[in-house]
């Protein structure tokens, strides 16, 4: 597909989970390397980088994801959450709301302000749907 934008200003949006990815060596573009540039800053300081480990998919990247909203009304009814992403698989996700209202972190969050997913199943779970669901399927 070809898009052509006489505007002066563009701005494009691209869904990075919509395309397969290059095979290595397709590409025929070429390789420079960047100008040294003197980057150093007395305005603000590298402190440290933390990473998560999780055996759970990361949400981004994820083919299943289940989320959880306000409905589950507590951080520790997401544990539900989690145990039923353990059994199918599944990233773990939150609304806006969980996470402004503290019940999990904001590297969960999803959508407009959070993160974009584009899994094959989405499942988003009020607390009552939940508790059925680990009832059922216990």
């Amino acid at each position: 597909m070809t898009l052509k934008c006489t505007e002066p200003i563009k701005i494009l949006s691209v869904r990075g989970t919509a395309f397969e990815a290059a095979e290595v060596g397709s590409g025929s573009g070429n390789v420079e390397k960047a100008p040294d540039a003197d980057v150093s800053s007395d305005i603000s300081t590298f402190v440290k980088q933390e990473l998560a480990k999780s055996d759970r998919p990361e949400l981004a990247g994820a083919k299943s994801v289940i989320s959880g909203g306000r409905g589950l009304k507590s951080g520790e009814n997401f544990k539900l959450l989690y145990d039923l992403a353990d059994k199918l698989g599944a990233a773990v996700g939150a609304s806006r709301a969980a996470v402004d209202a503290g019940y999990v972190s904001n590297d969960l969050q999803v959508g407009q302000t959070g993160k974009i997913v584009a899994p094959v199943s989405y499942q988003k779970l009020t607390y009552k749907k939940l508790i059925l669901f680990l009832m059922l399927n216990d």
